[in-house]
């Protein structure tokens, strides 16, 4: 799995841990767009990762590659894959999970991906 599928995989896990999860909306933000997000997805997609996308690569260049992700969401495929890459099981709160995303997060490069999960977490401690 290249480096942007994996970004991908886990901004999605993140937000699927969030108070209220907005799947597509964390999809976009994290920086990817064009045919490196098609690709992303459409790997996740293949793998049974995530379903409720729609990716249509163009012919040419001026027919680019087209992804619709506003029905997105991690399949039990893609959890339980990051739940095991992240030592975590099924009783795992989504604090811990959240947490575990951000020390993954650490590394260079991955700061799109902590802004969310971080956020995410935020939300869990904010009362209302």
């Amino acid at each position: 799995m290249d480096d942007n599928t994996e970004k991908l995989l886990y901004t999605l896990y993140a937000e699927r841990n969030a108070k209220k999860p907005q799947m597509s909306a964390a999809a976009q933000s994290m920086g990817l767009a064009g045919e490196a997000l098609g690709r992303a997805v459409n790997v996740l997609y293949t793998a049974g990762l995530i379903s409720g996308v729609t990716v249509k690569f163009g012919e040419d260049d001026a027919n680019p590659v087209a992804v619709a992700t506003d029905d997105i969401i991690l399949t039990r495929r893609g959890v339980a894959l990051v739940d095991k890459a992240l030592g975590l099981d099924d009783y795992s709160s989504a604090i811990q999970k959240l947490r575990a995303v951000i020390a993954k997060a650490a590394a260079p490069g991955w700061e799109g991906v902590k802004a969310i999960a971080n956020k995410a977490l935020q939300d869990h401690f904010q009362t209302g």
